[in-house]
């Protein structure tokens, strides 16, 4: 079976699809709230409320509509002086943003050729790493652009990791648990608290955008690596 690289990749039309996440609400249907099982407006206005500031980064965030939605919320509340979002997609599709949330920022890029600049309270990524090759790294990037106290969230199917012949569902739970993670098989959750140095000792070695539908019911990208 040939493995695509990362650049052949995200030309695959399994990758640059118009169903990743394009329209999703912060909460309410069809929302961020009902994946996470946090509405992100609330968490962000506690924490601006306890720390005068928040920086939210939302990886694979589609149309933006979660971000811009709660920026908006934050605006009307008056406590956006000292907040950056910022949304990260491989396809230009974001809408212009409203002049009162000039806090919010777009970027198209593939996730793995994003370099971080700062660091984030919150970091998401819904239903995105279904469709990156380098899953791993792309989890190692961001969590060190985590604050001390900051919260990575994102959902992962360990079936779309492949390692060797092995089990590696049980090597990713074992790698994940000893640097600092916590994994929810059933809700198919990781989770990372505080910024971190990561690096799982693996070797990528390509992708398959042949793999065929995970558990959401649709198709996904199945990433390959060597012990």
């Amino acid at each position: 079976m040939p493995l695509l690289p990362e650049n052949k990749l995200i030309w695959s039309p399994i990758v640059a699809n118009s169903r990743m996440n394009r329209a999703r609400n912060s909460s309410g249907i069809n929302s961020y709230e009902q994946e996470l099982k946090f509405k992100p407006e609330d968490y962000l206005e506690e924490l601006i409320k306890k720390t005068g500031k928040a920086a939210w980064l939302d990886i694979c965030c589609g149309e933006g509509k979660a971000l811009i939605q709660t920026a908006r919320y934050l605006s009307t509340k008056k406590l956006t002086n000292k907040c950056h979002f910022l949304g990260i997609d491989l396809l230009d599709t974001f809408p212009e943003v409203d002049k009162e949330i000039s806090f919010l920022k777009f970027k198209s890029v593939p996730v793995n050729e994003w370099v971080p600049d700062q660091k984030y309270d919150l970091i998401t990524c819904i239903h995105g790493l279904h469709y990156l090759g380098d899953k791993l790294k792309a989890i190692e990037t961001v969590v060190s652009a985590l604050t001390p106290s900051g919260l990575f969230i994102a959902n992962l199917d360990l079936n779309n990791i492949r390692i060797d012949k092995k089990d590696s569902s049980s090597i990713l739970k074992k790698s994940f648990k000893e640097n600092g993670f916590v994994y929810n098989p059933r809700q198919k959750l990781l989770q990372k608290r505080g910024t971190a140095n990561v690096h799982f000792s693996l070797n990528y070695l390509g992708a398959d955008d042949a793999h065929g539908p995970n558990y959401t019911g649709q198709d996904s990208v199945a990433s390959y690596y060597t012990q």
